[in-house]
């Protein structure tokens, strides 16, 4: 899930709101960023610091593009909203456009919003974060129907009767046809820095940046990463630094996080690399207990889903491959960091590649089964491995 619950004050920043249901089409600026944040759910309590943090940002950062935010808060009708700064230097959270109760998490919706978002602010680059819980690939037990794996939670009732609302993956890939292609994509997110879902995206953006572990329920300092997110430098890796920064200087269990920056366009690569060691070592793959591998959910031992790629590969294959396949991991992951624990485990800097990664395992069929929907399984040579049959 998205966010640890932990106890933290935090400084509220207040701003006007002004209403504006059929904006005329924006002249084009260097970089339009969506923040999809879907908090109709048990994070709406985050909602009205997070988007404080992001007018502080906003409005300390020069030269700002297009900062257009859809807010689905709890007991709260939809909105689409635009930051602006006004002549004295105060930003207003401008309203473009308020729905009637919907599900977010809905494909249609979605291309919806993007399409609408994007098409009226148009720009020479786009950026997506979002915001909500999240669960990397695995299914929803809270769905009626069988889901590979989610992003998202929803509330809303809808018309099929359902209360609790997710949106898998592929889903949320199908969705994002309806944008631009994206410079980057972040999820304010749980486990979403996964192999598995990057792969499933990496057509959609340049970068992924995304954390392997929970996320602290204070989220992304927005405050101090929006200037990155804008900067005509696209250096993206200064979101991920960030956030790692503003949590190692915490102390306690606050201390804790993990993030990665995923370059899209090495996922195939990475792939080809994978699949040649894991039907090199086929036998060892099948039977392996990852005992010994760096976990990144806390989850039951019968539970767990997410391990770190390169401690995996680097487990399985000789030290010709492991270096061979390093290098190329490392032109993949071109930024991770890491604190010493994570809320109540280690995280060994040795062994962390910043992506997760699914190891099957025999007494997970229900796992095992859904695992065998991705594109990754196959892509990576799983298929090709006695998990194939």
């Amino acid at each position: 899930m998205k966010k640890l619950f932990l106890l933290l004050s935090v400084i509220l920043i207040f701003s006007a709101c002004h209403h504006n249901d059929d904006p005329t089409p924006a002249t084009a600026v260097s970089r339009t960023v969506l923040v999809y944040m879907v908090a109709d759910n048990s994070l709406t309590a985050n909602v009205e610091a997070n988007v404080d943090s992001m007018i502080a940002g906003f409005k300390a950062t020069p030269n700002v593009g297009n900062l257009i935010i859809y807010l689905d808060d709890a007991n709260k009708v939809p909105q689409l909203l635009k930051l602006q700064k006004n002549s004295d230097g105060s930003v207003s959270k401008n309203i473009i456009k308020t729905y009637s109760e919907q599900n977010s998490l809905d494909v249609s919706v979605m291309k919806g919003i993007l399409s609408n978002a994007y098409g009226s602010y148009p720009a020479d680059s786009y950026g997506l974060v979002l915001w909500s819980h999240g669960y990397s690939w695995i299914p929803s037990a809270a769905t009626k129907t069988v889901t590979t794996r989610w992003f998202g939670q929803d509330n809303t009732t809808t018309v099929q009767g359902d209360s609790n609302n997710f949106m898998d993956i592929p889903d949320l890939a199908n969705a994002l046809t309806a944008a631009p292609h994206l410079d980057f994509i972040m999820f304010d997110a749980c486990f979403m820095s996964s192999v598995e879902v990057a792969y499933e995206l990496k057509d959609q953006a340049d970068f992924l940046i995304a954390a392997p572990t929970e996320i602290i329920d204070l989220g992304f300092p927005y405050k101090q990463i929006i200037e990155p997110m804008f900067s005509s430098q696209k250096n993206y890796t200064q979101i991920a630094s960030r956030f790692y920064n503003y949590y190692n200087a915490m102390s306690g269990e606050y201390k804790s996080a993990t993030i990665a920056v995923t370059k899209c366009s090495e996922l195939s690569n990475l792939a080809v690399a994978t699949k040649k060691i894991i039907t090199a070592h086929a036998d060892t793959v099948y039977t392996l207990v990852p005992s010994n591998i760096q976990l990144y959910d806390r989850e039951i031992s019968s539970g767990h889903f997410a391990y770190d790629l390169g401690n995996f590969i680097e487990d399985v294959a000789t030290a010709d491959e492991w270096a061979s396949y390093q290098t190329q991991l490392n032109a993949t992951v071109i930024y991770k960091a890491a604190t010493d624990n994570f809320i109540n485990f280690k995280i060994d800097s040795n062994h962390f590649s910043g992506l997760g990664a699914y190891i099957p395992k025999a007494s997970q069929t229900t796992y095992v089964g859904f695992f065998k929907t991705l594109s990754w399984y196959g892509a990576a040579g799983w298929n090709q491995t006695a998990w194939g049959n």
